[in-house]
């Protein structure tokens, strides 16, 4: 199996493909390469096999280790071939690729989830086990700037508030995540794999409508797409802005949390603290503290309801979010409790 192993050794549109995603990890995602180990979670899939390749070529330029990383999901009889397809282009590319298998569906009836919500989970278990294990500092995803877009979507219909609604980010420290292909598109990346000669396998469940990731990709978007047929260029744009805006805030509401005071189990946010800020800035607390307690995404219309409850004064009122967490009011402030608790 052939691997491109150099820069200097591929077609310049190609080579100015790479050099294109090392800018965005440089200069907009502001990613810590030098010295480090960076996983690539390798399904084998075609956005995952330019990624690992990508990255491959530019180890030297960016002075890093790749590794990587790929699961088995146990749904789907070409799984074990493809895990055997992972092994092999890795070991073409003289990348260490490590493997395991799990049983997805299992883990969904015992969780009692979905088959969706139980592979996420077993995925970033899986890479993030793997992360510290190898000693990487990053764990790089293929997701693109087509996924971008579905992404923004689900969380549109799911009432996501600004700047979230902007799509995932492209770089998470907290989680030890990039996305290098973020704001590249499906098809530039396939024309890449195509003039690299890349192997890569497709994955029938992508074309599965019952997933809800999947209508938004193949009914949802198209649509979207016919109304303005630079949509996938918009995206970008209010990627942009939203990410600007999210470090703003991220910056001011880190600030804020150093306010908070472990009480019975859980935080408390002191009354005499909320009363002197804009409800906007209560708003962003209240879903970053419900972060740092766990797993679980407050919607906008839950964050509302908390702030009204805390603006009546009105005591001894809880509100549930999801993650099993609860908000209970007082005259104190708000008592923000994980699942334990």
């Amino acid at each position: 199996m052939r691997f491109p192993l150099r820069l200097q050794d591929i077609p310049p549109a190609q080579a100015r493909f790479c050099l294109g995603i090392e800018r965005f990890l440089r200069d907009e995602l502001k990613a810590e390469t030098d010295g480090a180990a960076i996983l690539v979670a390798f399904s084998g899939g075609v956005d995952s096999t330019v990624l690992l390749a990508t990255l491959a070529l530019l180890r030297d330029r960016l002075r890093c280790e790749v590794l990587a990383a790929h699961l088995d999901h146990g749904l789907r009889q070409e799984s074990s071939a493809e895990a055997r397809h992972a092994l092999a282009l890795c070991e073409a590319a003289h990348i260490h690729c490590e493997t395991t298998r799990i049983d997805v569906a299992a883990l969904a009836a015992t969780r009692g989830i979905g088959l969706e919500e139980a592979a996420r989970d077993a995925r970033y278990d899986f890479l993030e086990q793997t992360r510290q294990r190898n000693g990487a500092s990053l764990i790089a995803l293929g997701h693109n700037l087509d996924d971008l877009a579905e992404d923004v979507l689900m969380r549109l219909t799911r009432g996501a508030g600004w700047p979230e609604l902007g799509g995932m980010r492209g770089i998470d420290s907290a989680r030890h995540l990039v996305r290098p292909l973020l704001l590249t598109t499906r098809a530039d990346i396939e024309t890449c794999a195509r003039a690299l000669g890349l192997p890569w396998v497709e994955d029938a469940s992508n074309a599965d409508t019952t997933f809800t990731r999947n209508r938004m990709r193949h009914e949802v978007l198209p649509l979207l797409a016919r109304e303005n047929p630079n949509i996938l260029r918009a995206v970008a744009a209010q990627w942009r802005v939203a990410s600007l805006d999210r470090d703003y805030w991220d910056g001011e509401v880190q600030r804020l949390l150093e306010c908070g005071v472990p009480h019975s189990g859980g935080l408390l946010l002191p009354r005499e603290i909320l009363d002197d800020l804009h409800q906007t800035v209560r708003l962003r607390l209240y879903k970053a503290t419900l972060e740092r307690l766990g797993p679980g995404q407050a919607l906008a219309d839950s964050l509302h309801t908390l702030d009204r409850l805390f603006r009546s004064g009105e005591g001894g009122r809880t509100v549930q979010f999801p993650g099993a967490k609860t908000v209970t009011t007082s005259a104190a402030g708000l008592l923000f409790r994980p699942r334990e608790c």
